[in-house]
């Protein structure tokens, strides 16, 4: 597994958390505005890691 900055290993790691927080909070939180709002934060993150992601191997192939 690759766990340098750009590797795919990382974010695989990154998901996976966003997803066991994910289901913890829906789990534990009760039906309303501050479950929804957690769950689009969570939401935003995920996104922001496989943008970061795409970014990243789009930068790579440019050095090639």
């Amino acid at each position: 597994m690759d766990l340098s900055a750009g590797g795919s290993g990382r974010m695989t790691i990154a998901l996976v958390v966003l997803l066991g927080l994910a289901a913890a909070a829906w789990e534990t939180m009760e039906p309303g505005k501050y479950r929804s709002l957690t769950m689009i934060l969570l939401g935003f993150f995920a996104v922001r890691i496989l943008l970061g992601r795409m970014k990243y191997r789009q930068d790579e192939k440019k050095l090639m």
